[in-house]
């Protein structure tokens, strides 16, 4: 009987303990923001947030948010109706300091909010992650201003380009290195690789970067999440069995990729506006002039978001192969499958489905198709 009660006792506490989930304790101020509402979301899909508490700032400019959610995640605190930041809640408390800053200009006044969140370790690291991201993405867009400038007939201005390119790229590397390392215990290094890591590695380097990560953070909420999102992208990487979709060509039919299961399918994803994608059509049009006689088919999946200007482009340039858009860019759900966050993005599949290459374009890509066309 003392067993049994043990047990019973001991089943309570574990059902209890897992029922309280994950708890938060957000000690903030505000200054000069009494009656401020604050509300603690969670995010719900890429764009949307619930609301799972709130706290208005009292006269002494202070308020707590105080509770449990049900594991360990990244939510966001929104204020000022619709500004958000972003947090990791995680059972520790944390800190927060919400500062006005007045301006004005050309007459007119605007006010700022700076939030600073401080006492847990987790959220330290979060937004060095997003730290890292925006110097990334600086750094990237500075690049591609330099190379738009650069006088491409001047070998030695080209030389010094890749040089300075070639130094760019070491140091954003050894800093995501270091970052990855440093965090490789942290649940925040999750959210980095849906961030950054998995838009600009390749499968393998991020299979790479999980395999680092402690069993603490694998098996957390996030790492599971994490791991499932890893796995959907192996299967849109070399290797991979393309997914099936099916879309609407231009004259309304539906056509889906396993309909041309049997050939070897370029899938192109490009758009009419793009300047790239059309640069690149005249080097595809000659491949398919020279291979589809031959097995190849391509399938183009357009990110345009009108019909008149995608089918004006195919007509205009005789891009005379399969064509298909679901019209809203890159909301696309196709190209969300396939990871798309910039175009042109091309796969090569197998006649049963695997992809075999990807991101080829000009003088690689035909080459690819030589050789595969050779055998």
């Amino acid at each position: 009987m003392l067993t049994r009660g043990i047990f019973v006792l001991a089943c309570c506490t574990l059902v209890f303990s897992c029922s309280r989930g994950v708890s938060y304790r957000i000690a903030g101020t505000w200054e000069n923001g009494e009656g401020k509402k604050i509300y603690l979301s969670e995010i719900v899909g890429n764009k949307e947030f619930r609301a799972v508490d709130s706290a208005v700032v009292a006269p002494d400019f202070t308020f707590l948010l105080k509770g449990n959610v049900d594991r360990v995640q990244k939510m966001v605190l929104v204020y000022n109706s619709d500004k958000r930041k972003e947090i990791i809640v995680d059972g520790e408390p944390m800190n927060v300091m919400f500062e006005e800053t007045t301006k004005e200009w050309k007459g007119k006044t605007s006010t700022s909010v700076t939030v600073t969140c401080t006492g847990n370790k987790e959220q330290e690291f979060l937004e060095k992650g997003s730290s890292l991201k925006t110097t990334i993405s600086f750094m990237q867009l500075g690049k591609m201003m330099a190379a738009s400038k650069v006088d491409y007939d001047d070998p030695v201005a080209v030389d010094s380009l890749k040089r300075v390119f070639t130094l760019l790229d070491s140091s954003l590397i050894a800093a995501v290195n270091n970052y990855m390392d440093t965090t490789r215990n942290s649940y925040a290094s999750t959210y980095f690789f849906e961030s950054h890591l998995m838009d600009n590695y390749t499968f393998e380097e991020v299979q790479g970067f999980y395999n680092n990560l402690t069993d603490r953070v694998k098996q957390s909420a996030p790492g599971i999440e994490l791991k499932k999102k890893i796995d959907e992208m192996g299967m849109v990487s070399v290797g991979g069995v393309a997914p099936n979709f099916k879309a609407t060509t231009p004259s309304g039919r539906e056509l889906s990729l396993y309909d041309l299961r049997g050939r070897i399918v370029l899938l192109d994803f490009w758009a009419s506006w793009c300047g790239p994608c059309m640069a690149e059509m005249p080097n595809v049009k000659e491949i398919y002039r020279k291979y589809h006689d031959k097995g190849l088919e391509i399938l183009g999946v357009s990110l345009d978001s009108k019909k008149e200007p995608w089918v004006n482009a195919i007509e205009k340039n005789e891009l005379n192969w399969n064509h298909v858009s679901t019209l809203n860019k890159f909301d696309c759900p196709i190209a969300q499958r396939f990871r798309v966050t910039g175009i042109p993005r091309m796969y090569i599949i197998d006649k049963d489905g695997k992809i075999i290459a990807q991101d080829l374009r000009g003088e690689a890509l035909s080459k690819k198709m030589d050789e595969l066309f050779a055998r």
